[in-house]
């Protein structure tokens, strides 16, 4: 952001000039003040020079408003712990991997952050503060496995679309995008997927990320010890494959009018990020600036405040050496 000085440059030489003014009739009356008052004036001009902030010559520079309200919708069932991504890494770790890079592209941007398993919860709300948010996702794990209870990729489309409501009514000048990241895995048979069609008009762009592989992985009992046991299948107890659905995810972004991408390894997620970052940002346009030179009088400034110690250091020892002769 350019720091742009309060009031003109002309008015504020103006004051200046009566400063100097006024100091100048002082010393006429107060001659042996003479010294530290022209010291001082000196002080009230550089001062005056920081705040004006003068400058030189001219160089270009980009105006780069963000105004971009990113939802990233996580889905942490059981299945999203497969271990199918990057080789025999969970899909959460490729999610925290993905989204650390979404966000290192995306300065300026407010996030917000929504899990889902058996219960749909907000776990961070909009914030510019990308260092919490990402703090969120290093914590975030999937649901316990005794918690589930079948799971459907529209678990979270109600809140979805409470918090894109509230969004454009609270902010209706920025731009809202919605990440939405699973693997599509319908566990739970009662009753059609609902469309994201009702949402697509609040959301000016985003993307569906989809995690796992058609063959599937195993699910590890213990998230935090992958390669312990696994969840086993009930009807012949092998171990139970959670299994991609990508025809589901990526209908899921042809109604919200979104991409989709099938994500099997870390890495390439920044160019779509900085791509709607430009996209929605302020930035062709230059404005014309000057090379600032306002450190000049700020240097200055320090010397002579350093000198007007020095000075009343001396004066206070040559007081105090009087004081004791008497």
């Amino acid at each position: 952001m350019t720091f742009r000085p309060m009031t003109e440059p002309w008015l504020i030489w103006t004051l200046a000039a009566v400063l100097l003014a006024l100091v100048l009739i002082f010393l006429v009356r107060r001659p042996m003040d003479r010294g530290g008052w022209v010291l001082r004036a000196l002080m009230v001009l550089c001062a005056v020079g920081i705040v004006v902030r003068p400058g030189a010559g001219e160089v270009a520079t980009p105006e780069r408003v963000s105004d971009l309200e990113v939802l990233v919708v996580v889905d942490r069932t059981t299945s999203m712990s497969a271990l199918d991504y990057d080789g025999d890494k969970s899909r959460l770790d490729g999610v925290r991997a993905d989204l650390a890079e979404i966000t290192r592209s995306m300065s300026g941007a407010r996030f917000s952050l929504m899990t889902w398993g058996r219960f749909t919860r907000t776990e961070l709300p909009f914030s510019s503060d990308t260092a919490a948010f990402q703090s969120v996702v290093d914590t975030m794990r999937r649901e316990d496995v005794f918690d589930g209870a079948g799971s459907k990729v529209d678990a979270p489309l109600e809140e979805m679309t409470r918090v894109l409501t509230s969004a454009e009514e609270n902010r209706p000048d920025r731009k809202r995008v919605v990440i939405f990241i699973s693997d599509g895995e319908n566990t739970v048979e009662e009753g059609a997927q609902e469309s994201f069609e009702e949402i697509a008009g609040m959301v000016d762009d985003g993307i569906v990320l989809g995690y796992g592989t058609e063959d599937g992985g195993p699910m590890p009992i213990e998230e935090k010890e992958p390669g312990g046991s696994k969840i086993h299948d009930p009807e012949d107890y092998d171990d139970a494959l959670s299994k991609l659905d990508e025809e589901n995810l990526e209908m899921v972004a042809d109604q919200m009018g979104v991409d989709y991408q099938h994500r099997t390894d870390p890495g390439g997620l920044d160019k779509w990020a900085k791509g709607v970052d430009r996209h929605f940002s302020d930035d062709d346009e230059e404005s014309r600036a000057k090379h600032e030179l306002f450190w000049i009088p700020g240097i200055l400034l320090f010397g002579l405040g350093l000198l007007e110690l020095w000075f009343g250091l001396r004066g206070f020892l040559a007081a105090r050496r009087e004081a004791r002769a008497r």
